[in-house]
């Protein structure tokens, strides 16, 4: 009967916690007890009940089934949004509606297209500063010439100028 009356005790921690809680809360054996001993004793009795509180949340949380519990809630949440996704994924799909995703990918594809187009541009102008560079065309005379406003640089570009 030994072993059974053990496995009741650790059965049961809620009532094994407040048996120890109050068997620590026992009043000190002191014959004659001041008006500061009361209010000690009170302290005494807080102080030994947060922390029976403190260890029994402490065991109640480091437990296996808790743990477990939390794990299980944990899988259950990642589930759920997972299914939301899905469902709103779907909704948008079904009308025909633009999602995030596809709003960022069509970003994307413009940004590379224009960073394309402004390297093809950069090339173009040197191409074109080079033959400038190069003098006047054989046959023609530099008299002819109009005057044309200076190239756009890289950054008016970028400024928008």
């Amino acid at each position: 009967m030994g072993d059974n009356d053990h496995a009741s005790r650790t059965a049961d921690p809620f009532t094994q916690f407040w048996s120890d809680m109050m068997s620590r809360m026992a009043p000190p054996k002191a014959p004659e007890a001041p008006a500061d001993a009361s209010r000690d004793a009170a302290r005494h009795m807080q102080r030994i009940f947060f922390d029976a509180m403190a260890q029994y949340f402490d065991d109640f949380m480091r437990s296996e089934q808790f743990l477990r519990m939390m794990k299980e809630s944990m899988d259950r949440s990642l589930q759920l949004k997972q299914m939301v996704n899905q469902f709103l994924a779907q909704a948008h799909r079904q009308a025909q509606s633009a999602s995030t995703t596809d709003v960022d990918d069509l970003a994307g594809c413009l940004k590379s297209i224009e960073d394309r187009i402004l390297a093809r541009i950069d090339r173009l102008e040197d191409k074109v500063a080079a033959v400038e560079a190069s003098g006047p065309s054989s046959g023609r005379s530099g008299q002819g010439r109009e005057a044309r406003p200076a190239a756009r640089t890289k950054d008016d570009r970028q400024r928008g100028r």
